[in-house]
């Protein structure tokens, strides 16, 4: 059973000011929620922000407050909490026209998705990266958090989900995966060719 893992999106230093769960500031609890429901990882202005797993871009734009961001979804199911779900991860708090990828598109990871900035409700550059489990519906277009009221709105701890690698170096490492593979397959195939033959 394949388990969903996540890249760190941004490179080093990996600063987390705040993570899953604290509630350093009242504005969550104005929200409805219990706590802060991501992580905010600082991220200079202008620096780039990469996708943390291979997926489909779902929203890239503005929401209501004035802050810009990006949601990808899984295309594959994950088992989690018992049962198959797809997930999704959020991305928030980009910098003005640095958004280069659309919805519908499909992401691999490691693929530059914007640049960190300070939009929305953000007092520094910073990423806002979040994570829910989704469900979906009946009709293809149609998707629920499956947690959405866990005084989170749907969004659950990341910190499982890392694998602790970057991102940015997810291609190079996966390219380097899939050769070790392909000359493994090739040792195989030889080892029992001598085999055959000695039999």
């Amino acid at each position: 059973m394949q388990k969903f893992e996540l890249w760190y999106p941004l490179k080093n230093p990996l600063l987390v000011t705040q993570r899953f769960g604290e509630n350093l500031v009242p504005l969550y609890a104005n929200m409805g929620m219990k706590g802060h429901n991501g992580w905010d990882i600082v991220g200079l202005e202008g620096q780039r922000c990469r996708a943390a797993h291979d997926g489909i871009v779902t929203f890239a734009g503005e929401d209501g407050s004035g802050g810009l961001g990006i949601v990808i979804r899984t295309k594959e199911k994950f088992w989690y909490e018992n049962q198959w779900v797809y997930f999704k991860t959020i991305y928030w708090h980009l910098k003005p026209g640095s958004i280069i990828v659309k919805a519908s598109q499909e992401v691999k990871v490691g693929d530059i998705i914007a640049q960190c900035d300070t939009t929305g409700l953000a007092t520094a550059s910073h990423l806002h990266f979040g994570l829910k489990p989704l469900l979906q519906g009946e009709q293809e277009w149609e998707w629920g958090n499956l947690l959405q009221t866990n005084g989170y709105l749907g969004a659950i701890d990341p910190a499982p989900f890392w694998n602790y690698y970057y991102a940015e170096d997810a291609q190079g490492r996966m390219a380097i995966m899939n050769k070790m593979i392909e000359i493994l397959k090739k040792v195989v195939l030889l080892l029992t060719k001598q085999l055959n033959a000695k039999i």
